[in-house]
């Protein structure tokens, strides 16, 4: 696993797809078009600007511009729509100030807007493409009244990338090492940092404990593991850096909700049906 960016070829001004029972344990990536997850029917989970989300039907996943994401986990049977939003249609920049919105939404009227734009699908058509022009006109300024996270000045804009530029770098490195017996003071020395330092940098610009991501990440491969080889949980637990099975178990189930043997079970009995 690495943190890779990715080119996306958007030639309408909204791209859609629909997946049904979808399970992705895939590398990190961002790009620079937005993405936005809907779902419509049961739970998935997800990891967003190194930040776990359980969504549930109705919930929406804003990803902005050059965030961090990860693929989805199926918690259980689903339905969620992606859409990508051509980057010369709207981007995070209004002005000179760069606009973050929340990653996890809720709210009913940007939902039925949502299903409108499903309504309409990938016909490429002019009016077509018009109409979905104005929906995700219309979604967006009620994201921008309700859902801002932050507004950035020019300045603070520049900031930000930089930081933003450091943290994908610790991630990077994170994805690349994860399956070694990796500590928070072997990271620090990599990147020539008190252990201390890198621990308070990385939960000032990320809002999360780089144990905390370290492990997710650990999990995301784990899960991943359970899925699609007959290794056994001890073996797994090996291949993700954790020597010790307890400790192994215990953090899968207090991110997942499930111990490892549970959630091989409920995943092969999900994929059989």
């Amino acid at each position: 696993m690495s943190l890779v960016y990715e080119k996306l070829e958007i030639s309408f001004p909204v791209s859609i797809q629909r997946f049904d029972n979808y399970s992705s344990n895939e590398r990190t990536h961002w790009h620079e078009e937005i993405e936005i997850q809907y779902i419509v029917r049961g739970e998935t989970q997800t990891i967003c600007n190194l930040q776990t989300s359980t969504l549930r039907t109705g919930d929406i996943l804003f990803v902005n511009t050059n965030e961090p994401h990860t693929g989805n986990n199926l918690l259980a049977e689903n339905t969620f729509y992606c859409f990508h939003i051509n980057k010369n249609f709207f981007t995070n920049r209004l002005g000179s100030e760069h606009v973050i919105f929340n990653n996890h939404i809720r709210d009913p009227r940007c939902a039925a807007l949502l299903d409108e734009a499903i309504a309409f699908g990938n016909r490429s058509d002019f009016q077509n493409s018009i109409r979905l022009g104005k929906l995700f006109y219309d979604f967006l300024s009620l994201l921008t009244e309700d859902h801002v996270k932050n507004v950035l000045s020019k300045e603070d804009s520049a900031k930000y990338s930089k930081h933003n530029q450091k943290i994908n770098d610790i991630i990077r490195y994170i994805e690349e090492h994860h399956e070694t017996a990796l500590t928070v003071t072997d990271i620090a020395d990599h990147f020539f940092m008190s252990a201390s330092h890198l621990s308070h940098f990385f939960r000032k610009h990320s809002g999360t404990s780089i144990i905390q991501y370290l492990n997710s990440i650990r999990m995301l491969r784990a899960r991943q593991l359970l899925e699609q080889t007959d290794l056994s949980v001890g073996e797994i637990a090996g291949r993700v850096g954790i020597d010790d099975i307890n400790y192994f178990s215990r953090k899968f189930r207090m991110i997942n909700g499930l111990t490892p043997t549970q959630y091989r079970s409920l995943y092969k009995m999900q994929t059989t049906l």
